[in-house]
């Protein structure tokens, strides 16, 4: 089944992710909906104690009317390109833009949202939240991406719970694929490849043709070797697992997931 229902998260210098989401929602016949990252100022409570209402009131306007006019500008453009867009403005007045994207994800097939661009938007956060916090798929789009050409796939497989999760929510990316590659990293390839065998064949019975590839590792980084594959592989999506680890009662990406995102250079889905 396509994916029917779509969430594109825009901010500022996001053009890359919001054309990815154009593409993918034409792609899949989808309902595409969007919102903003924007947030009012982080204030204190000391400080917003010694601010005059009426001053607080028109900073939160101008926050408010800066979001609903990006908003309404995008949808003018997806409109010019033949999708119908519906927009949903979140409250930007409590300041926890991230927890109100997160709540919202939870009620579509998947997100799209872009790369961490320190020139641009910085959405480590949102990502973050919205990975651990939705039960939903993201599709992170790197800041300098092209148009969405769903050739070849790669699907990082470590038989982890969030990576069986990815696989199942990019399914159907994967049987339009003109290739599906099964990738494992480790410092036991023969074994890694015995385990991937149970998934090549859960994804034959969907009709989808898999290869595999495994990288052997020594100390070097996981992400780069992943990355350095994909491109060489010439990659148009890699399908993975994002992982983190507690710290008081959060979760927040671990290692290898952070590097991914932050060096990425072709889409990555992921789910947790």
């Amino acid at each position: 089944m396509p994916f029917r229902n779509l969430l594109l998260v825009i901010g500022n210098n996001t053009e890359a992710s919001e054309r990815y989401a154009l593409d993918l929602t034409r792609l899949n016949g989808a309902a595409l909906t969007v919102t903003t990252s924007g947030a009012a100022p982080s204030l204190s409570a000391f400080f917003r104690s010694e601010l005059p209402s009426d001053l607080l009131d028109h900073m939160r306007e101008d926050v408010e009317n800066t979001a609903r006019a990006a908003l309404d500008a995008f949808a003018e453009r997806a409109k010019q390109e033949g999708v119908s867009v519906e927009t949903v403005m979140p409250d930007l007045s409590l300041g926890d833009s991230s927890g109100e994207v997160s709540r919202l994800a939870r009620y579509f097939d998947g997100t799209v949202l872009q790369q961490p661009d320190p020139a641009g938007t910085e959405t480590a956060d949102l990502i973050e939240a919205v990975l651990f916090r939705s039960g939903r798929p993201v599709v992170i789009v790197p800041s300098h991406q092209g148009p969405l050409q769903p050739r070849t796939v790669l699907i990082a497989w470590d038989e982890g719970r969030p990576a069986a999760r990815a696989v199942a929510d990019a399914l159907p990316l994967l049987v339009i694929a003109e290739r599906v590659e099964v990738v494992t990293v480790g410092t036991h390839g023969r074994d890694r490849e015995r385990h991937s065998s149970h998934l090549v064949r859960h994804l034959a019975r969907h009709g989808i043709e898999t290869h595999g590839a495994s990288l052997v590792t020594d100390r070097g980084s996981v992400a780069s070797m992943l990355l350095c594959h994909a491109a060489e592989v010439k990659a148009d999506l890699i399908v993975m697992g994002g992982y983190g680890h507690s710290r008081l009662r959060e979760i927040v990406l671990g290692g290898t997931t952070r590097r991914i995102i932050q060096t990425m250079t072709v889409p990555v889905l992921m789910a947790h």
